[in-house]
């Protein structure tokens, strides 16, 4: 190779480097910032910017191939219906993979049916006889969401474990305690790559 072939490749890794420290920078602090409007969001992204010395537009764009939305897009409110299924079924893969569950993969279904969780008392189910998990998704945020989805799937690789029996389930057992420290634990991991989550 080159010298100026290596220096050419040495160069454009270096950009890579900056161009991903500076979406990461622009990540964590994107929350905080959101809650102050426009003015806040537009001077944390030009202070990250003139940090990594790259252009504004190139940050914008980043962060945009990244999310599919500018971090403008996020002060219009909340995500849409179609944005929101979508992100909560690539939080579903991402925790299958994380909890290493293995076939039969329980079917998911989300659901609006606010009648069903009022008399059930719940926001999420595992019926590990159906192989099925029910969740309800009906005005809550998608970091409530989400933190159900894993909570339930904890119990499913819980049971693909041997580690439920009927009757094993109630507030405050060992296998609560267990899929409630997990989900808060790894509700977070994951926000911290997806910070729009957190609306």
């Amino acid at each position: 190779m080159s010298i100026y072939n290596r220096k050419h490749k040495y160069k454009m890794r270096a950009n890579q480097f900056i161009t991903e420290t500076a979406l990461a920078d622009l990540e964590k602090h994107l929350p905080t910032h959101l809650k102050h409007g426009h003015r806040a969001l537009t001077g944390l992204m030009h202070r990250i910017a003139l940090k990594h010395n790259i252009a504004v537009d190139v940050l914008h764009d980043i962060f945009k191939r990244k999310h599919h939305k500018s971090p403008l897009d996020l002060l219009k409110g909340e995500l849409t219906e179609d944005d929101q299924s979508s992100q909560i079924q690539d939080f579903i893969q991402w925790s299958i993979k994380t909890l290493n569950l293995h076939e039969p993969i329980p079917e998911i279904i989300l659901s609006k049916d606010s009648e069903v969780a009022r008399k059930g008392h719940h926001t999420g189910v595992n019926m590990p006889h159906e192989n099925k998990i029910w969740v309800y998704v009906g005005n809550r945020n998608l970091v409530d969401i989400m933190r159900t989805v894993f909570h339930e799937l904890v119990h499913a690789r819980q049971y693909q474990l041997g580690m439920i029996e009927d009757g094993d389930s109630y507030p405050g057992s060992p296998i609560e305690v267990l899929a409630d420290a997990m989900a808060g634990k790894w509700i977070k991991i994951y926000g911290k790559d997806h910070p729009e989550i957190f609306q």
